[in-house]
């Protein structure tokens, strides 16, 4: 990474925007853990670590090339590692991908109010869906301070609730592997826990995919505007950090997967909102600020999720802008609020997911043609 010196705040304010990033109404409400890497038992840890690896290297590729090739738009590295025509495909398909990540955010932050407060879930939809319009019709400038700050508080909290729960908890751990395998969950009707995969391999490429997606244009955007050491730090400091967040609220889910409500139908493991039920065992007031903060999250996620369809086919600041940021907020709010937020997770998060994960392939074919081409040239 050269001599160049490193700016340790500016390191820690990077590791936060990648947090804040990968964080969103999944992460931070549980369901995403759950469906990934809890539903896998004892193998979530082979999760994580594909997870990690794939997520480190294509962070650190994006930034090189942005670094290296300046693109006039963040999105135009999808043509440098794809081609013209993939490249391009892929280019409006993670548009399309935003925009239908805007209705998780939306379904999260109905179930999350509607968890906590009983609240009805239109409630929490039509405040964040308002809040969102409002921002992106405002501009986006100070976005990446909001939410560089918003991710650590919310990464710290979840491990906070994971580390006190294990250490609380730590005994039921062998007891819940034993429920998911035998998928004798307390509850259960017809529908075991959700997965994304048939197996751990796929879930950990899903999980690194379906983030590649938010991450492309925006790491390439860094690289070309960051020192290079500071933002290779910051990616592996922002990574760590969600890793260990994930497996200690992993664990602390196995722990306690048939802890319920108390209604004799909601349990961590069919919860739409798992770490709720995690935060209220450590102290019911605690739950309670957890559920804004979590909020909180999903917003600092959710506005530029919204924009940026917006943008691609709008000029920021005109009378088309507005317009268009009202309408497909409001079809956002109609489609996050009557399809349910496990069912949202479970298909968008996981169809465009496999689509990333073929996106690494390229990727990996890109660099071997550098390295064949480097070779050659010597």
């Amino acid at each position: 990474m050269g001599n160049e010196k490193v700016n340790w705040k500016r390191v820690l304010i990077l590791a936060g925007a990648v947090i804040a990033f990968t964080i969103g109404s999944g992460f931070a409400t549980g369901q995403e853990i759950i469906q990934y890497y809890t539903a896998y038992g004892m193998k979530s840890i082979l999760v994580v670590l594909v997870f990690a690896i794939a997520f480190l290297y294509y962070n650190f590729n994006f930034a090189k090339a942005g670094a290296e090739q300046k693109f006039e738009k963040g999105n135009d590295v999808y043509k440098y590692f794809c081609g013209k025509y993939v490249g391009t495909f892929c280019d409006y398909y993670s548009t399309l991908f935003c925009y239908m990540s805007f209705f998780v955010m939306v379904g999260g932050a109905a179930s999350t109010l509607s968890q906590e407060y009983g609240l009805a879930p239109w409630i929490g939809a039509v405040i964040l869906t308002t809040l969102a319009i409002i921002t992106v019709v405002g501009g986006l400038n100070s976005l990446v301070d909001a939410i560089g700050v918003v991710g650590p508080i919310i990464v710290v909290l979840c491990i906070a609730i994971g580390l006190i729960t294990c250490a609380r908890d730590g005994g039921n751990i062998a007891e819940g592997l034993e429920v998911i395998r035998t998928q004798s969950f307390a509850g259960m009707t017809d529908e075991p826990i959700k997965n994304a995969g048939a197996n751990w391999l796929i879930s950990g490429l899903s999980y690194a995919g379906f983030v590649l997606l938010w991450f492309a244009s925006f790491t390439s955007a860094l690289g070309a505007k960051n020192n290079k050491k500071d933002l290779n730090y910051g990616i592996i400091g922002g990574t760590l950090s969600v890793c260990i967040a994930i497996v200690l609220i992993s664990f602390a889910q196995i722990a306690n997967i048939n802890t319920g409500l108390g209604d004799g139908k909601t349990f961590v493991w069919n919860a739409d909102i798992p770490n709720l039920i995690l935060a209220t065992r450590i102290w019911k007031p605690f739950s309670a600020i957890f559920a804004i903060v979590v909020f909180a999250g999903i917003y600092t996620t959710a506005v530029p999720l919204l924009y940026n369809p917006v943008s691609r086919f709008a000029e920021e600041g005109t009378s088309r802008f507005k317009i268009l940021t009202v309408v497909l907020g409001v079809v956002g709010l109609l489609v996050g609020l009557f399809l349910p937020f496990r069912v949202l997770v479970n298909v968008i998060y996981v169809l465009n997911g496999y689509v990333g994960a073929v996106l690494i392939l390229f990727m990996l074919w890109h660099n071997f043609k550098e390295l064949k081409s480097r070779k050659e040239s010597k």
